[in-house]
């Protein structure tokens, strides 16, 4: 049996790939299926691999495989990021899922930005800004008319799936690429964006509950438009300023305005004496109507003087500790078609369908694009018509 023809990589791309990833040798080693030794000749250059195995590695790392070809490592790759993170969670301590799934998102919008270029169609732009110091609720109710959703569309949606689904909807078409994983551990994150133009990006954890991930949905957007006014954002890793504190709470104070319009709010609010009373049936029917966390409900009572702190703090131990939406069965998960469009975002997945019909980009392209085989393209292309159902959100 001939030998396989060795790829001539250079070293430091394969030590880099790893550490950009957050593996150590033995962890990569184990992933990708191959003696640590044998990793550890090939980063030395004591031996190098072959195509296979180096695509191989191109599938731990998240890499394409001509990124082992550079003459150097690149010094630009990574996107200036800040996430939602839970309490407790130490910066610089991050997961190789979580900079994986960084690393997808931004290879996401690069290939959409690509795809605009070669297709020579134009690149959405969003203008819209934002600034720090402005009145919430006139930030609110702006960020409500930039995306066309009603107070009464919110409250007459069925689910808050149905309402994460419109939400995301809307962002999108105002030029934001919406993603999601479900590979990053929710202790870890609850959302993130990549907030520079043109085509910002949110990235959503969907092992979040629908109302969690909307309230992120949100409060990203409301870090895109920070950005667009000139307001930088929070670094993901190191130690965060003073001025970054600020940037977060403002971005919270924004979203709960965003979602929760007071004049409209504080009506429905009076039609649920019992939840200002702090009644859990009370406050759980009060956020299935409005499509937020009873968390959300209470925390914005607060900001607008109808309930005392004291109420929240006694019960944010218990909310802690309870699901306020009914967890999904896992019953094999939704079919492939849900989850590509789910992942990757209608205006993604349309993007790379168009580029294959206009011969812009090659079937492995698509396939590399969408992480999903030829086969079925066909039933993605049918997710994304209208039509009931066509909206599923895993």
């Amino acid at each position: 049996m001939p030998r396989s023809i060795p790829a001539f990589v250079n070293p430091a791309l394969l030590i880099w790939a790893r550490e950009r990833v957050g593996l150590s040798l033995d962890g990569a080693a184990e992933r990708a299926g191959f003696e640590a030794e044998r990793l550890r000749r090939w980063e030395q250059g004591e031996d190098r691999p072959s195509i296979p195995q180096l695509r191989t590695l191109g599938d731990v790392y998240k890499r394409p495989l001509a990124v082992f070809f550079l003459s150097a490592p690149p010094t630009d790759f990574d996107p200036q990021r800040e996430f939602r993170r839970l309490p407790g969670v130490t910066p610089q301590s991050e997961t190789p899922e979580l900079r994986m799934a960084l690393r997808a998102a931004l290879f996401r919008r690069e290939v959409a930005r690509d795809l605009y270029e070669r297709m020579q169609e134009p690149i959405p732009e969003m203008a819209a800004a934002v600034h720090p110091h402005e009145d919430e609720e006139v930030v609110g109710d702006r960020i409500r008319t930039l995306l066309t959703i009603s107070w009464d569309a919110q409250v007459e949606w069925p689910s808050a799936y149905a309402a994460l689904n419109a939400w995301r909807t809307a962002v999108e078409r105002v030029g934001v690429l919406v993603f999601q994983t479900g590979d990053v551990d929710m202790s870890e994150m609850r959302g993130t964006s990549i907030p520079h133009g043109p085509l910002p990006v949110i990235l959503l954890n969907s092992n979040d509950a629908p109302h969690g991930r909307l309230f992120t949905l949100v409060h990203e957007l409301v870090h895109i438009l920070l950005t667009n006014g000139g307001h930088r954002t929070s670094p993901m890793e190191g130690q965060r300023l003073p001025e970054d504190q600020l940037l977060e709470r403002v971005s919270n104070r924004f979203a709960a305005a965003t979602l929760m319009p007071r004049a409209e709010f504080l009506a429905e609010a009076a039609r649920h004496p019992d939840a200002l009373a702090g009644d859990d049936a009370g406050l759980r029917r009060f956020a299935n109507r409005v499509k937020v966390s009873p968390e959300a409900i209470l925390r914005r009572l607060i900001s607008l003087h109808r309930v005392p702190a004291s109420l929240y703090r006694e019960k944010r131990r218990d909310w802690q500790q309870r699901l306020w939406y009914s967890p999904r069965t896992s019953q094999g998960g939704p079919p492939i078609e849900v989850r590509v469009v789910s992942s990757v975002g209608r205006p993604f997945a349309s993007l790379v369908l168009e580029a294959y019909q206009r011969n812009a980009v090659s079937s492995a392209d698509v396939v590399d694009f969408l992480g999903v085989q030829l086969k079925h393209l066909g039933r993605i292309a049918g997710q994304l018509l209208p039509g009931p159902g066509s909206a599923a959100f895993a």
